[in-house]
């Protein structure tokens, strides 16, 4: 009785499980689509080190210090609990799962099929298709889970998704594209994007990649200023192995103070569709007050828009807008406006001397279209880091799911884009084969 109240009286402390796991650095992730032919591949020893064991990706993580693995992998029997995973449909199916060693330094590694994720129980199609429908659609969380019933088996609970969220929202998009092997010629467009609520904004800060359409940063911050865009140009700076040549952005003088400050030496040129729409607000004034016909306002505009298009320097431009003698341009409303133009005419011509720089910020526009989409639907994101989370999911997932009909690259991915290794796999395989969800650093 006396051991009985002092077990009681002691205080006892739970572990906090985090939902990101830190194993499976011995994992290696080979391309194998077929969940019916893997069976067959796996008993098949002398198949399977032909087509798999020779082929494997190298794998970075798990090897003893010094040993890079270009030895290549020997093999090693089979581990000795089978993965139990539930199939689209909902069936549980058993498969086999063999080991490699090492030929360098001798670590046994697992050898697991791209349809297999790390650690869920849940075959990573499944998990793929509820992430795409959440992240990048209108579906809810809440949604999501009620119709997982479809893929044959319903979800236990709504944190089940919480978590798969936060396993695509782990890591930094450009880690993840780092990871992947891809590179970038170092021209993006930057914007930044808020939704707001009582006493509250959120602010999303992206870096869109020029040709490519990679989204290489997503980052949420509290308030934009220079300082606090600074550490947000920081972080992504610190993830890359490449230099930033060149930015296309909006006018705002802090965020392009913060990209001079982070990149040295860095082509800065300016949105023209944000100038544009800028003139157009100017010239409808201009028609409020002097009741003029709105054929003039569209004239004027498009005189202006046509000179923006075809200038190629500061000097030339500075020139036509001079040699323009229509009356709307002298206009109390619309003055500021071409003379801001002017003094900033070399931000808005430099896309003629550097071919990376592009004319609009129309790519992370599109892409802040999904985040506010976003956030309007949750209505309330005062939790930073789940909010950090899941911008960095849905730039994630955006990278690697293929564009749907009807698009522009239609049946392709940003990654594709980007020349990506791809294995012909579906879009949460290939980031499974590529280590996206290996959370080691």
């Amino acid at each position: 009785l006396i051991s009985f109240e002092r077990q009681l009286s002691q205080k006892s402390t739970v572990g906090k499980r985090e939902p990101i796991s830190k194993r499976g650095r011995k994992t290696c992730v080979f391309p194998w689509s077929d969940a019916d032919g893997y069976i067959d591949l796996v008993n098949d020893r002398k198949r399977f080190k032909k087509e798999v064991l020779t082929k494997l990706p190298r794998h970075l993580w798990g090897h003893k210090p010094g040993c890079e693995g270009k030895g290549g992998y020997r093999m090693k029997g089979f581990r000795q609990n089978p993965r139990k995973t539930i199939m689209t449909g909902g069936e549980q199916r058993i498969f086999p799962i063999r080991f490699a060693k090492c030929a360098d330094c001798g670590e046994i590694f697992s050898l697991l099929p791209s349809f297999l994720p790390r650690e869920k129980h849940f075959c990573i199609d499944i998990i793929g298709g509820i992430l795409r429908q959440i992240l990048l659609f209108g579906q809810s969380i809440r949604g999501a889970f009620e119709n997982s019933a479809l893929t044959g088996r319903k979800l236990k609970s709504v944190r089940t998704i919480m978590n798969w969220i936060k396993w695509a929202g782990h890591f930094h998009p450009a880690e993840t594209l780092i990871r992947a092997g891809v590179k970038s010629r170092g021209y993006f467009q930057e914007d930044e994007g808020f939704e707001k609520e009582p006493n509250l904004r959120t602010y999303s800060v992206v870096m869109v990649d020029s040709e490519s359409l990679l989204v290489w940063h997503m980052d949420y911050v509290d308030r934009v200023d220079e300082e606090t865009l600074c550490g947000s140009f920081e972080k992504f700076a610190e993830r890359i192995n490449f230099n930033v040549c060149g930015v296309t952005k909006d006018k705002w003088r802090a965020s392009t103070k913060a990209l001079k400050a982070v990149f040295h030496q860095i082509w800065i040129g300016f949105c023209h569709r944000h100038f544009l729409k800028k003139l157009w607000h100017a010239l409808s004034e201009w028609r409020k007050e002097t009741g003029c016909a709105h054929a003039q306002v569209k004239r004027a505009y498009d005189k202006m828009k046509k000179i923006l298009a075809t200038a190629n320097s500061k000097t030339r431009l500075g020139i036509q807008i001079d040699m323009e003698r229509d009356p709307a341009f002298d206009h109390p409303a619309v003055r500021p406006v071409i003379d801001e133009l002017k003094k900033t005419a070399v931000h808005y011509t430099v896309h003629k001397r550097r071919s990376g720089i592009k004319k609009t910020t129309s790519l992370a526009d599109n892409f802040l279209k999904i985040i506010k989409r976003k956030l309007r639907q949750a209505e309330s994101f005062r939790d930073r880091n789940c909010t950090a989370v899941l911008f960095r999911a849905i730039a994630n997932v955006r990278n690697f799911v293929p564009f749907m009909s009807g698009a522009k690259n239609s049946h392709k991915s940003p990654f594709m884009l980007a020349n990506g290794m791809t294995y012909d796999l579906p879009w949460i395989q290939v980031m499974n084969v590529h280590n996206v969800f290996l959370f080691v650093e």
